[in-house]
């Protein structure tokens, strides 16, 4: 089983990373993509702000400037003055045209990114009317003419590339640390999983033995039948007897296990109406009183004066009254006593089974309302029992929303108290139409 859940443990591991990983990727992927995207549009304003000044400089020259305004535009960007055909009419930087082609440049009020000598240059073309030059007169004008500005990208790119390691480093780290972090994850809830394994395993293990010894005893019955076929069913009965009661063991098994299915799945329906707690308890008592005197044990009801009344399912709430009086006789000796209350608890109503038996030890207490389990499994087959009643009660008691405790001290005896919310709600659609519906028949 260990090596199973190893696997499991693994395999989400395993997943966690991916979805981790792929989660750093995307998000670095979008970080990385918006600088570069927030860098380059920096360049961009950049270039166009310096293309305008480079533009009014020029004009201002044109217009009788100083030989200094002239050379203002050459800062730390190179410019190049460009005609319609393609010909460079100023190059101030003295930049390499080898090197940067006319074709590579930009037309009109675009953007290009060129490399140049193996660095990455960013261009931007503006348009120009006034042309400064010996040749064509001071304040010339020349059509179509632009001016390109351009900038080096290698301090962007060096700083994405930092940003890049970064990334790469940080989500590294993220990585291992997503990795702790699953692998601790990944034990933790594989915990409740085991727990539920090995309890499922246990369930499984119990039901087959439970099983088990009704059928061997049905299987040697029936061979024994099967030898004396000519013989009358009365030469037999004592063995037609036991035939009899492990099919009715049988039967209440299954019956105990399909509840339990039900209500696992949520699927155990209740017919709830309002009842008088009170008298349902009474009734409990009256049908078990029988079985108590044979056992020689006192069973008494005692129930307050207060309102009683919940809203439960009369048929489930009876059975979890008969399975805490049932247990509370078998593990009572004779002379006994077994009381059930019920009275008005911190606004609910509390059902109380007592019984003067031997108890239970500490260290079973806690697993009481485990299915099939007995703090004394010898006592509980001899007398009859599965180990399911308590857990039925649990379930039953869990679907009307109560709550159901257990408390027993060894050598004086055991408490079961289950506490049901108070009615102050009118009877439940369901149960206003069954009283329709019997009024109805009655007329009828």
């Amino acid at each position: 089983m260990s090596g199973m859940f190893a696997r499991i443990r693994w395999h989400l591991v395993g997943w966690t990373m991916l979805v981790v990983g792929l989660i750093l990727v995307v998000l670095g992927g979008l970080v990385y993509a918006a600088m570069s995207r927030s860098l380059l549009d920096q360049v961009d304003r950049d270039l166009a702000s310096r293309a305008d000044q480079a533009v009014a400089n020029l004009a201002a020259a044109a217009g009788g400037g100083s030989e200094e305004e002239r050379e203002r535009y050459g800062g730390g960007v190179f410019y190049l003055v460009v005609a319609p055909d393609g010909t460079v009419l100023a190059n101030p930087q003295r930049v390499d045209l080898r090197a940067l082609p006319t074709s590579s440049l930009p037309n009109l009020r675009e953007y290009a990114t060129v490399t140049a000598d193996g660095e990455t240059l960013r261009l931007f073309a503006h348009p120009l009317l006034v042309v400064a030059g010996p040749s064509r007169g001071r304040g010339a004008l020349l059509q179509g003419a632009r001016l390109v500005v351009g900038e080096s990208l290698e301090p962007e790119r060096a700083a994405l590339r930092t940003l890049l390691l970064i990334l790469g480093l940080g989500g590294a780290a993220g990585l291992l640390l997503s990795f702790a972090g699953a692998w601790f994850l990944a034990g933790r809830a594989l915990v409740p999983i085991q727990v539920a394994f090995r309890r499922q395993q246990e369930f499984v293990a119990d039901a087959s033995h439970e099983l088990r010894t009704p059928l061997t005893v049905l299987r040697s019955a029936t061979d024994v039948l099967n030898q004396h076929r000519d013989e009358p069913l009365s030469a037999n009965a004592e063995l037609f007897d036991d035939v009899r009661e492990d099919i009715g063991r049988l039967q209440r098994l299954t019956a105990d296990l399909l509840t339990l299915a039900r209500s696992d799945r949520g699927q155990l329906e209740l017919a709830v109406a309002p009842l008088d707690a009170g008298d349902l308890v009474s009734e409990v008592v009256r049908r078990l009183g029988p079985l108590a005197r044979d056992r020689g044990v006192e069973l008494a009801s005692e129930a307050s004066a207060d309102d009683l009344t919940v809203e439960a399912d009369p048929d489930r709430l009876q059975q979890v009254l008969v399975i805490m009086v049932d247990n509370a006789l078998k593990h009572t000796p004779a002379g006994g006593r077994v009381t059930v209350g019920v009275r008005r608890l911190d606004g609910r109503v509390a059902v109380e089974v007592a019984d003067t038996g031997s108890g239970i030890a500490p260290e079973h207490l806690p697993r009481v309302f485990e299915r099939f389990y007995r703090a004394d499994g010898a006592r509980g087959r001899a007398n009859g029992g599965t180990g399911l009643g308590l857990a039925i009660a649990r379930s039953l008691v869990e679907a009307h929303g109560g709550e159901i405790k257990i408390a027993s001290t060894v050598g004086v005896g055991t408490r079961v108290t289950v506490l049901l919310d108070a009615s102050g709600r009118p009877a439940s659609l369901g149960a206003r139409l069954g009283d329709l519906a019997a009024r109805v028949a009655q007329r009828g």
